[in-house]
C-alpha cells in the first residue's frame, strides 16, 4: 500500500528527480505547544531543483514552514532554505517516513548551484 502511495506522489512531481542522498538539518516547532525548537538530521532520498523527499523518524505536520539545511557531499556545498512540508507518509514500523519539502525560498548560497546540484 504505501509503495502505490509513494509511486502516485512521484508521478504529481513537476520537475525530474535525481536519487542523491545528502545530509539533512530541520528545525521546527514543538508540536507540544512549548516555545522550543526541534532539531533533526535525516538524509535525502531524492531531491530536485525545486523539493526534496526526506527519509526521517518522526511525521512532520503538513503546511509546517521549517528552515533547511542542505550539507551536499561536495566539499563548500551547504545550502539554506525555506521549505514547506506537503507531504507525509509513513512506510515501516521502525517508525521511517518519506517526507515531501516544497523549497520556498533560498537563504544560504545561490539557486543557480542548487539546480547544477540537483540536475547531476
Amino acid at each position: 500500500m504505501a509503495q502505490e502511495i509513494i509511486e502516485e506522489l512521484d508521478d504529481l512531481r513537476r520537475q525530474e528527480r535525481r536519487q542523491k542522498r545528502h545530509s539533512i538539518v530541520i528545525r521546527y516547532s514543538s508540536q507540544d505547544g512549548s516555545a522550543r525548537q526541534e532539531t533533526h538530521e535525516c538524509n535525502t532520498e531524492d531531491i530536485s531543483a525545486g523539493g526534496l523527499k526526506l527519509v526521517i523518524q518522526r511525521p512532520l505536520p503538513l503546511g509546517c514552514v521549517l528552515p533547511v539545511i542542505v550539507q551536499a557531499s561536495k566539499p563548500d556545498s551547504r545550502f539554506e532554505f525555506l521549505g514547506e512540508v506537503k507531504w507525509c507518509l509513513e512506510v515501516d514500523e521502525v517508525p521511517t517516513y518519506f517526507i515531501g519539502i516544497k523549497l520556498l525560498q533560498i537563504i544560504e548560497n545561490s539557486y543557480e548551484n542548487w539546480v547544477s546540484l540537483a540536475s547531476h
